[in-house]
């Protein structure tokens, strides 16, 4: 059985990590986040660590190859052997190329993209409703991250679109169950290919 390497992608606010945490914890399959990525990189101050810092210090965006690298080494890991899903990444048409050319490398390649289809305005309310003393939660951060989200959308949906079959809408408009039943029904049919 080849690995599963799924992403995951949706608007702030729409459960995708909760959804990978549930998932995760029901199949064999790794959640490789790039924020985590990012926070363990810097944390141990690894050489792409510290790369990626030169960039973060100074408000830039850190190069997309210092992004790969760090998911390249994630999914060379034992737990990521019957796969993984990609939770926030790729964030680029660029990122979700070079992920393919390394998975490829790999002799696999991405089996799925469950795209969590959640209306901007529901986004909205989600994430305003949570404001638990959250930095990232304040009313003007959160209409940038979802100005960020589309900026994504269309940079990387366009990448997958034109892969067919490739990408799965599951609505993210329902109970967390709802939507985990749906979600681990086509990781299964993934995973069984």
């Amino acid at each position: 059985m080849k690995p599963a390497f799924i992403m995951f992608f949706g608007p702030p606010g729409c459960g995708k990590g909760t959804q990978a945490k549930k998932i995760v914890e029901t199949v064999d399959l790794a959640q490789i986040s790039t924020g985590e990525l990012f926070r363990k990189h810097l944390g141990e101050k690894t050489p792409l660590g510290l790369e990626a810092q030169k960039y973060m210090s100074r408000g830039a965006l850190v190069p997309d190859e210092i992004t790969i690298g760090m998911v390249r080494e994630r999914i060379m890991q034992p737990d990521c052997k019957n796969g993984a899903i990609f939770d926030g990444f790729p964030r680029t048409g660029a990122q979700a190329a070079a992920l393919d050319k390394l998975l490829a490398e790999l002799g696999t390649s991405l089996g799925m993209v469950v795209d969590f289809k959640l209306p901007i305005e529901v986004s909205r309310q989600r994430l305003m409703a949570r404001q638990e003393g959250r930095a990232d939660d304040k009313p003007e951060v959160i209409e940038k991250r979802l100005a960020d989200h589309a900026e994504v959308e269309q940079s990387v949906m366009p990448h997958y679109h034109a892969q067919a079959g490739l990408v799965r809408d599951v609505d993210a408009n329902r109970t967390i169950d709802e939507i985990f039943d749906d979600v681990l029904a086509l990781i299964k049919s993934c995973m069984d290919q």
